[in-house]
């Protein structure tokens, strides 16, 4: 299920800024490719540099969250304002690989390992097929239905805001699990920094709205 939620989002990119057939087929191609080498990084791989690239992949993530955000508004503002499309230089950072569907990939070939006795080689092909199909089905989907440019921007932003929050919540929500609810000290920095966030979140919205992108 993972696997092809982050199938739609690839699709959101090749479906709306309607790439060929021909494109959308490479890009999923792509990801089957990918898979297969995280089913077979699952058992080559040491665990230590494992959970280094995962930690690393938190900064791209932020990264990725604050590109979809900034390309979305590029892409709304170009077509609402001006009637320009650039939806094909921009649905990159939809269709793309991110950190969040590497991780996907590697969670879902790790699971399948630690449950089924086939070669990890094996397991990355049925989750790269899983992408491929998804992609696929999903960006066919997509295409046959009009829209404006401006729509995959307004997906764009929704995205990045979604993984903004997302920073936040999830690892709070995790943290919960593992401590009492016992009053502690609050740091400074760590209020601030979740009321800038909110904040930050908040402005965008309002400078998109003053420059007549709907949100």
């Amino acid at each position: 299920m993972g696997i092809i939620i982050f199938a739609l989002k690839v699709s959101l990119g090749c479906g709306l800024a309607s790439l060929s057939r021909r494109e959308v087929l490479l890009i999923a191609a792509g990801y089957l490719g990918i898979s297969l080498f995280m089913g077979v990084a699952v058992e080559l791989l040491p665990d230590d540099l494992l959970t280094t690239a995962l930690d690393a992949g938190v900064a791209l993530h932020l990264l990725v969250a604050m590109l979809l955000v900034a390309l979305g508004v590029m892409t709304a503002k170009n077509w609402n304002s001006h009637r320009h499309d650039i939806s094909r230089k921009t649905f990159w950072i939809l269709s793309l690989p991110c950190p969040a569907c590497l991780a996907a990939s590697f969670i879902s070939c790790s699971f399948l390992a630690g449950i089924v006795k086939i070669e990890p080689w094996k397991i990355g092909v049925v989750v790269g097929l899983i992408f491929f199909f998804s992609i696929a089905a999903f960006s066919g989907f997509l295409g046959r239905i009009k829209r404006a440019p401006s729509a995959m921007g307004h997906a764009m932003i929704f995205l990045g805001l979604f993984y903004l929050m997302s920073m936040l919540i999830i690892p709070a929500y995790l943290n919960s699990q593992k401590i009492s609810f016992v009053p502690t000290d609050l740091q400074f920095m760590e209020v601030a920094y979740s009321y800038l966030t909110i904040l930050s979140i908040v402005g965008l919205g309002f400078i998109a709205r003053k420059r007549g992108i709907p949100i």
